[in-house]
């Protein structure tokens, strides 16, 4: 807690003269392009792709079914309980042979993690996000269909519809320590009493002990979060139709 201390000091005396400048929040921008809405202009943000692993299965035997993401040209930032796991999944349409759509036993669901982080200087509800770079390919699964639906003997149509949500900037993932040193900047800065260098020498101060803190959590920096104020906007996709055969 040095640097908690060399902090007070400051804030206390008024009187440390220092030079340096506060350093910028990293968040990073997709592209200022502005995302198709059309139905033909959606092919260029992202294509579903639903695939099984054979073209029929046994009575009780495990449905592994997987849906690649294809982006275009377009950087995505989207939300993580759509893109990233199970969730992709939640609009899956199911049909028989004679066209009636199948109904669940259990929806497929995923929890949605959310999060109050510091952006610009101010708390900001941010969910948890997924960065899909531009014409890459990312790979979800559902392990086995079955869980999700009683299917017996006969043919089935598989679809999953998603309404892709797409935001503008992330955040890296802030640990309470850091979003409560976050606020003690803002106040800091916000202070109509401290005069400027002491505002400057302060916030470096702060600033090191979160590197600090950062650098004690690599695992966290695989995770961004998405503030819900930098929406941009939505497109709905369609997967291709895939057909499931059971015996």
């Amino acid at each position: 807690m040095t640097h908690r201390f060399l902090t007070l000091v400051v804030i206390s005396s008024f009187c440390i003269v220092g030079c340096l400048t506060e350093k910028p929040e990293k968040i990073l921008e997709t592209s200022e392009a502005n995302i198709p809405q059309t139905e033909e202009a959606n092919l260029t943000v992202a294509e579903l792709s639903l695939s099984l692993a054979k073209s029929s299965y046994q009575p009780k035997e495990p449905i592994h079914l997987d849906m690649t993401i294809k982006t275009g040209k377009f950087d995505l930032l989207a939300p993580y309980v759509t893109a990233g796991g199970t969730g992709a999944f939640t609009k899956l349409i199911v049909k028989n042979e004679v066209g009636e759509t199948v109904k669940p036993k259990h929806p497929i669901t995923m929890a949605n993690e959310s999060k109050t982080l510091i952006w610009n200087g101010k708390e900001a509800r941010s969910i948890r996000g997924i960065k899909l770079s531009t014409k890459t390919e990312r790979k979800v699964a559902l392990d086995n269909l079955r869980t999700y639906y009683d299917l017996t003997s006969g043919d089935y149509t598989l679809q999953v519809l998603m309404n892709l949500k797409v935001y503008r900037d992330f955040l890296a993932d802030q640990s309470p320590q850091i979003v409560e040193i976050e606020r003690e900047i803002a106040e800091i800065q916000g202070s109509t009493k401290l005069p400027a260098d002491a505002k400057r020498e302060a916030t470096t101060r702060l600033r090191e002990e979160i590197e600090y803190i950062q650098n004690q959590e690599k695992e966290r920096s695989d995770r961004i979060y998405l503030p819900l104020d930098s929406y941009r906007g939505s497109t709905n996709l369609e997967s291709n139709i895939t057909i499931l055969k059971i015996e």
